[in-house]
C-alpha cells in the first residue's frame, strides 16, 4: 500500500496519482503530451484546477447545503467560496489509500465513517491504461445499516486550445439563473456550440460520448458507462482549462422533485453499490 504519490507507466502513458490529497490524478501524459491539465503533487484537489478528481457521494452543488431524506433533515458543510451551497461531495477533500497492481493499473479507496455525511460508505477508484486509453472506474458502496442517497462523478480538467470545438449528443441542458450559477432552474435546448466560454451547466439525456480537441492538437474522445448518464460542461471565461464531467445525476438532484429517474441520485440499500467508468481515448489530431 502506498500513501504518497504513485506513478503508472505503460502503453505510452505516464499517469501520476496523489491519493492522499483527494484521490486525484495530477498528471496524465500520452506520448509525452499532456492529456489532462497538469497539477502538482501535495496540493489539495480543491486548490488546483487540474488533473481529475472523484465526485462522491454526490456531484456538484446541493442548494443551501441541506436536504431532506426519509424524514431526516441533513445539513452539510460548505466551502467559503460556494456559500451557502455544498459542493462535490466529501471524497475530493479526503485521504485515500492506494496500491498498484502493476505498471498499468492501480486502485485507490477510502472508507467514510458517519460524520458530515451521516452514512457509512466505501469509495473505490481503479485506474488502468492501455494503448491510447485511460480508464477510470469509480464506485460507492453503502456500508451503513440504513438506506443512503448516493451519486458519483469524475471531474477531469483538459487544456483549452484556441478555438475549442466540443461535440456531444444530449437531450438538453438545465438553464441557471445569473445569481445561482450551477443550480438547475429550467430545461432548455442545448446550445449548438458547446465549446464557447461561459458554460457551467448540467446536460441531461447524454448518450455517453463527447469529442473535442485538446492541447497540442490531440484528438480526445470521452466515453462513460450508463451509470454516468449526465454531463457537466464547465468553460470558465479567460481560463486555460475546461471540464467535461460525466456524472450520475443532475446538480442539486436530491432537492428536485420533477426530474427523470436517470437524473436522480440513487438510493442504495445496505450493501448495494453504484459504479461507473469514464474512458479517455487519445490520438494525434
Amino acid at each position: 500500500m502506498d500513501t504518497g504519490s504513485l506513478t503508472l507507466r505503460a502503453h505510452d502513458w505516464v499517469v501520476e496519482l496523489d491519493p492522499a490529497h483527494g484521490g486525484q490524478i495530477i498528471r496524465a501524459d500520452w506520448q509525452g503530451l499532456p492529456v489532462l491539465a497538469p497539477g502538482q503533487a501535495g496540493r489539495a484537489a480543491a486548490d488546483q484546477h487540474a488533473g481529475c478528481f472523484p465526485l462522491v457521494p454526490f456531484s456538484n452543488r446541493i442548494r443551501g447545503a441541506a436536504f431532506r431524506f426519509l424524514d431526516r433533515e441533513i445539513h452539510l458543510p460548505h466551502p467559503e467560496y460556494m456559500e451557502p451551497h455544498a459542493l462535490h461531495g466529501t471524497g475530493w477533500r479526503t485521504f485515500w489509500s492506494a496500491e498498484a497492481s502493476g505498471p498499468a493499473s492501480a486502485r485507490m479507496w477510502f472508507e467514510h465513517a458517519r460524520g458530515v455525511w451521516p452514512w457509512r460508505y466505501l469509495a473505490e477508484q481503479s485506474v488502468s491504461l492501455n494503448s491510447g486509453q485511460l480508464h477510470i472506474t469509480l464506485s460507492i458502496r453503502n456500508l451503513d445499516s440504513d438506506p443512503m442517497p448516493a451519486g458519483i462523478g469524475l471531474h477531469p480538467y483538459f487544456i483549452r486550445p484556441q478555438g475549442l470545438w466540443l461535440n456531444a449528443n444530449t437531450g438538453g441542458r438545465w438553464a441557471t439563473l445569473p445569481e445561482e450559477t450551477g443550480l438547475p432552474h429550467e430545461r432548455e435546448a442545448a446550445p449548438q456550440d458547446l465549446g464557447t466560454a461561459g458554460h457551467d451547466h448540467c446536460f441531461y439525456g447524454w448518450d455517453g460520448r463527447a469529442e473535442f480537441r485538446g492541447g497540442d492538437d490531440l484528438a480526445i474522445s470521452l466515453t462513460a458507462t450508463p451509470a454516468l448518464g449526465n454531463m457537466v460542461i464547465y468553460t470558465p471565461p479567460g481560463e486555460a482549462y475546461f471540464c467535461v464531467e460525466p456524472v450520475s445525476h443532475v446538480n442539486n438532484a436530491v432537492n428536485m422533485a420533477e426530474i427523470t429517474q436517470a437524473e436522480q441520485m440513487v438510493v442504495l440499500a445496505p450493501g448495494e453499490r453504484l459504479q461507473g467508468t469514464m474512458t479517455i481515448s487519445v490520438r494525434p489530431a
